[in-house]
């Protein structure tokens, strides 16, 4: 596997652990309505996470399907930030930067190798 899928991989499991960590910490402060709100803006996180444990046997389905999923944080990290939540720049940072790691060559050729 290359680097930069391994990268894409790493990225999406540190998301899903924030995205976790902001669950419990919303759920502690807010209550259940806030652990709500958190899951509900992390379900691309989940997305993303799920298409990464399918990374190392998955073919090009698993990266434009994660790619679409990283679109979609970076989307909900730009409303994070226009309703004034300063976390959404890491959901934001993270996005950009998957999106950004699976599209490079060296991502497209491992995904569209021969599978045995």
């Amino acid at each position: 596997m290359p680097g930069s899928v391994r990268a894409a991989r790493v990225l999406a499991y540190v998301a899903a652990g924030l995205a976790g960590l902001g669950m419990v910490v919303a759920g502690a402060v807010a209550g259940p309505a806030g652990a709500g709100a958190a899951l509900g803006s992390a379900i691309p996180v989940i997305g993303v996470f799920i298409c990464a444990l399918r990374f190392a046997r998955a073919g090009n389905g698993a990266k434009v399907t994660a790619i679409v999923f990283a679109s979609l944080m970076i989307l909900f990290g730009l409303g994070a930030l226009g309703r004034g939540v300063p976390a959404g720049i890491v959901q934001l940072g993270l996005g950009i930067a998957i999106v950004a790691t699976l599209s490079q060559r060296q991502s497209g050729d491992w995904f569209r190798r021969p599978q045995h």
